[in-house]
């Protein structure tokens, strides 16, 4: 019998049948609508965002990828489509959109952006500068670009063109706050990497007292989380889940992307980037007063390896790199039970000031803006692992930054045989080759150096915070 029904009310019933949770007939509904309307917005986005729920995230890209394909939408709905294959980190798919878009509205510093944020996540620093000036030139205002334009390269000379224009937007009072911040961070960075220390100390102090005030840390509140979380106790309620992903903790900027980038040598490992579903869902059964529910446990336990798993090639190990959930170690292993950690340190002084160097987007880490927050911060953070380290010895891996960068290859066999990995770790030459979005997206790319070792002395006569927050830890 020959279909009847309009394709709005097709489309209006699958997205009907998604929110009763009727997914197999969800999908084949929207599917159904797509293969007769493929520039069906609404349907591909139902479809697409049911399947990024259900941790399908290369089908849900190649839908939206197929239904820009076929509907070639206005800037606005590509710019949202682009946007939609980055959440799912699928750069590779974003690029082709964002090149496109450019060749159809060259004059749009939004695309050039995204063009800019997907080539560097690439590894294309040429194609990524390319892109971000032109951004800039086109909406100075592109204040994510700045920051992005920095971490193309190492610069090797203060006359740099780069130096003078990071410093014309500081003083632009024309421009947005946002974008004299990332601008401040940006020239930082680059006169670190020209060994200017004093005048990059100078730099970030500013750069860091406008992002206070952009950005407010609530230490209060950090303090309450951290007491309650220190003495929170389990009951011996587990998942039953058998999922084993793997953690990577610490402090930030003590080597997490490093150590993620050694492990994924490893044909046997995925990495997922820095997810936030523990701190989600902790907080979730918190409220809900059902931490020790053991069927809440298995069901958050199963949303997040649906998250982790995904939809490609399958692994044995799945790494998550948030490293603040070096405070749910213990609710990790009730959701599981196998799950394996490593916990990456690093000298103290180091690792504030390249904390303090670094501008991040997400307000979980409003702490990096002031010395003092970062040292409460990093202080109950040593509280944390000495507890699980004391309950879960065997489960955590303790791997310090300067071993790591001193001798690679000893520290990839440790990694190894402490993770059951038969080979793939053991290679010098190797530099990342997948998708990257963190401050350590130039680094990771290149050979294991040791320049970054002891850094802080070059700033300890400017910074005298560094020896007097962090000298005796």
């Amino acid at each position: 019998m020959a279909e009847t029904r309009s394709i709005d009310a097709r489309y209006k019933n699958g997205n009907a049948q998604r929110m009763a949770g009727n997914f197999a007939a969800a999908e084949k509904e929207l599917s159904g609508v797509l293969v007769d309307d493929s520039t069906h917005r609404d349907a591909a986005y139902s479809l697409a965002f049911m399947l990024r729920e259900q941790g399908r995230t290369s089908a849900a890209s190649a839908v939206v990828s197929r239904w820009w394909q076929h509907a070639k939408p206005d800037a606005d709905a590509t710019l949202s489509a682009i946007g939609f294959l980055i959440e799912c980190t699928s750069y590779e798919s974003a690029d082709v959109i964002v090149r496109a878009g450019q060749l159809r509205w060259p004059r749009d510093a939004r695309l050039a952006a995204r063009a800019g944020e997907t080539a560097l996540a690439l590894g294309n620093f040429d194609d990524a500068r390319a892109a971000l000036d032109t951004a800039v030139a086109l909406d100075p205002n592109q204040s994510a670009s700045w920051l992005r334009l920095s971490h193309c390269q190492r610069y090797r000379d203060i006359s740099e063109s780069d130096f003078a224009r990071f410093a014309s937007v500081i003083e632009n009072r024309t421009v947005n706050q946002v974008t004299r911040i990332c601008a401040g961070f940006a020239l930082g960075k680059a006169l670190d990497d020209v060994g200017e220390f004093e005048l990059a100390a100078t730099t970030l102090t500013e750069a860091n007292s406008l992002a206070r005030q952009a950005s407010p840390w609530n230490a209060g509140a950090w303090s309450a989380f951290a007491e309650r979380r220190l003495h929170e106790e389990f009951s011996s309620v587990r998942s039953p889940t058998r999922f084993a992903p793997i953690f990577i903790i610490g402090m930030p900027r003590t080597g997490t992307t490093l150590v993620t980038t050694l492990l994924s040598r490893s044909s046997d490992v995925r990495d997922r980037g820095e997810l936030n579903w523990i701190p989600a869902v902790y907080a979730q059964l918190a409220a809900a007063g059902r931490l020790n529910d053991a069927d809440a446990l298995l069901a958050c336990a199963r949303l997040v390896e649906i998250q982790m798993r995904r939809d490609d090639a399958p692994a044995r190990w799945y790494i998550d790199k948030n490293p603040l959930n070096f405070a749910y170690v213990d609710f990790i292993l009730a959701l599981f039970p196998d799950a394996r950690f490593v916990y990456c340190r690093r000298d103290a002084r180091d690792t504030a000031l390249s904390i303090w160097m670094q501008h991040f987007a997400h307000e979980d880490l409003g702490f990096a803006y002031d010395f003092s927050t970062i040292s409460q911060v990093d202080k109950d953070h040593r509280r944390f692992v000495q507890r699980w380290t004391t309950q879960f010895a065997s489960r955590i891996f303790a791997l310090d930054y300067e071993a790591l960068v001193n001798d690679a290859d000893a520290q990839a066999d440790r990694l190894a045989d402490f993770l059951s990995i038969e080979s793939g770790l053991r290679n010098p030459g190797k530099t990342a080759d997948r998708t990257l979005t963190t401050a350590s997206v130039w680094q990771a790319r290149q050979p294991i150096y040791t320049r970054s070792l002891g850094r802080w002395r070059s700033y300890a006569p400017f910074i005298p915070q560094l020896e007097s927050l962090f000298g005796s830890t």
